[in-house]
């Protein structure tokens, strides 16, 4: 499944509108530094030590500094408005040219250790742009500007040399766990936007089944036959169909308003393995399908299995006895259509059946029990 989120018309306008306000707050912050730098310059000139040569500050404190944020916003704002740059592109020149802005703050006031992490929150932020490759580089130049930050304190501060390493390593870990904790938000961001985009149909309203609360089966095919028609080696595809065992007994004994109750039961527990890459529906009656994307076979059996082991321990008070499904699993690494996957989960699912319910068969096997 594409984990793309800037294919929408509306989201590239929004990217659009972000890039535009990065390259003013860049144009701003050059000014705001270089008047902050020039007001400093006069503060320790006339009140305190500046502790290099007057001619020495202004180069390395204010010259350079402007020098390089000025190029960085030109880059920005003609990356921006180049017609031959990809959305991408323009969006990894905006947030690099401002990882590297607050990497210059960092570097001319090394003496001021906070501001080495100031490049960390310009990470977490390019997460906007849902682009690893991004953040993964930007992490790298984090990790490169606060060691050059301190080893740039360690040659102003020569006599504080312990000191400074012992806070290179205190932002190193730092810049690590804020890159780690990125990259996690980032995939979460993403499987939320493709849950929330595939459970929502046309007028807003979730496309799940009233009594068992997993996915409709008029929404589990479309999905479905979408998936399986791009399946091959590199994304293969799993399916599983699952069948209460004696469901119609229970029915008929005790009526369907506590058959509803099972069914009611068995979705609660399938839906909480709903995620951006299974896919559960009510396939009809008793039955469910349930749709690996990217399947492992033997971590998809794994997880039928605890599915299988949750709904046996259930207790019901119409009930002097335990209610078990069966279930037969089929796995693909080519393209193929719904109706052939559901045909040769199903013939392992009677394999099941016939072997002695409440277990998984696998299709390539002759009988998968986790009893």
């Amino acid at each position: 499944m594409d984990t793309k989120l800037t294919g929408d018309p509306a989201m590239r306008n929004l990217e659009r509108k972000i890039r535009s306000e990065i390259e003013k707050l860049l144009l701003i912050s050059t000014v705001v530094c270089l008047c902050l730098e020039i007001a400093l310059a006069f503060y320790y000139y006339i009140i305190q030590d500046l502790g290099q040569p007057l001619k020495s500050y202004i180069e390395f404190r204010i010259l350079v500094p402007f020098g390089i944020n000025m190029l960085l916003w030109l880059i920005t704002r003609f990356s921006n408005r180049s017609g031959n740059s990809t959305d991408s592109t323009k969006n990894r020149v905006c947030s690099i040219s401002t990882l590297l802005m607050t990497g210059v703050i960092s570097l001319a006031h090394s003496y001021f250790i906070p501001l080495w992490i100031l490049p960390l929150f310009v990470v977490m932020f390019s997460s906007i742009f849902h682009d690893d490759f991004l953040q993964k580089i930007q992490a790298g130049i984090c990790f490169v500007l606060i060691l050059y930050s301190g080893i740039l304190h360690m040659y102003d501060y020569p006599t504080e040399r312990t000191f400074t390493i012992i806070c290179i390593v205190i932002a190193e870990i730092m810049a690590i766990i804020v890159s780690l904790m990125s990259f996690k938000l980032e995939s979460y961001t993403k499987m939320k936007f493709l849950i929330t985009e595939r459970s929502l149909t046309g007028d807003g309203k979730l496309d799940t089944d009233s009594v068992t609360g997993v996915y409709t089966k008029a929404f589990l095919t479309g999905e479905a036959e979408k998936i399986l028609s791009q399946t091959n080696e590199n994304e293969p595809c799993g399916i599983a169909v699952l069948d209460i065992d004696d469901f119609r007994l229970i029915n008929d004994e005790i009526g369907h308003d506590k058959g509803d109750d099972v069914l009611r039961a068995l979705g609660s527990i399938l839906s909480d393995y709903i995620d951006a890459g299974t896919l559960i529906g009510r396939y009809g009656g008793e039955k469910f399908v349930v749709l690996f994307t990217n399947a492992v076979p033997e971590e998809n059996m794994e997880d039928l299995n605890r599915m299988r082991k949750e709904f046996a321990k259930k207790k019901f008070s119409f009930l002097d006895r335990s209610v078990t499904f069966s279930g037969g699993y089929a796995w693909f690494d080519m393209k193929t259509d719904l109706s052939r996957a559901v045909r040769e989960a199903e013939e392992a699912l009677a394999r099941a059946k016939n072997s002695g319910k409440n277990k998984i068969v696998a299709s390539d096997e002759s009988d998968e029990s986790e009893e």
